[in-house]
């Protein structure tokens, strides 16, 4: 039996990444419409170019940089003047390599920006609209972030203060607002990497023997966008 599905509106913040467009297509797939945003606008604009159908429509694009200060309330602004919200899924995909010896004031700065202050405060900008529409919100997490690996001390220390703001948020956003966030761990995309022993390495990290692919992940945000009595929960996957 198929559940008849409610259109929504929902914001992909990081949506040209690998998991962002994969989220993106999902949801237009299943009849939602959609608002994306990331950094560069060529990759946004074949993004949208891509999404386009009937009968959501072409997709609102915002091309903001979370590195800016500015950016979390340009980005609302602009969701907002498109009509009502229903949910956001924050998929923010960089993934920088930082060795401990080279980490700075300004690599830590910058991924405590993207990963953490500029996602929080997006939130609460949007907060009294999702509040307005018993939205939700889902976040993708890091494993790394309970079981940390080496040379990504600044993404993790970014994504463990998000894990902690977001359930905090729950918190105060509930009982109307749903806030919860799938720690993912190792994925790969064997379509895209050509490199047979980087697989197996990846494999091998895990105790199912195995990485985990973008339409797991989709599975377990769209799993979570959904649920109604769930909120403050990280779901891991892929340990």
């Amino acid at each position: 039996m198929t559940i008849p599905h409610d259109p929504k509106r929902i914001l992909v913040v990081g949506a040209t990444g690998r998991l962002g467009v994969a989220i993106a297509k999902a949801l237009v797939q299943r009849g939602d419409h959609v608002a994306v945003t990331a950094r560069s606008e060529p990759r946004l604009d074949a993004l949208a170019d891509e999404l386009t159908c009937e009968p959501t429509g072409r997709p609102t694009t915002i091309c903001a940089d979370l590195r800016d200060p500015a950016a979390p309330e340009r980005i609302a602004s602009r969701v907002l003047e498109t009509g009502r919200l229903d949910g956001i899924i924050l998929a923010c995909g960089p993934f920088p390599h930082t060795p401990l010896e080279k980490l700075s004031r300004e690599d830590l700065e910058n991924t405590l920006a993207v990963h953490a202050v500029a996602p929080l405060l997006l939130v609460n900008a949007l907060s009294e609209e999702l509040t307005r529409t018993e939205g939700a919100v889902v976040a993708l997490v890091d494993a790394g972030v309970t079981r940390p690996f080496p040379n990504h001390v600044a993404y993790l220390t970014a994504k463990g203060a998000l894990q902690t703001g977001l359930r905090a948020l729950a918190v105060e956003l509930a009982p109307q607002v749903r806030v919860n966030l799938l720690a993912i761990g190792i994925v790969a995309d064997p379509e895209a990497d050509a490199d047979p022993k980087r697989l197996h390495r990846l494999a091998a990290r895990s105790p199912l023997g195995r990485f985990g692919t973008p339409a797991e992940v989709v599975h377990g945000a769209l799993s979570l966008l959904d649920a109604t009595w769930a909120t403050g929960e990280i779901w891991g996957i892929g340990r």
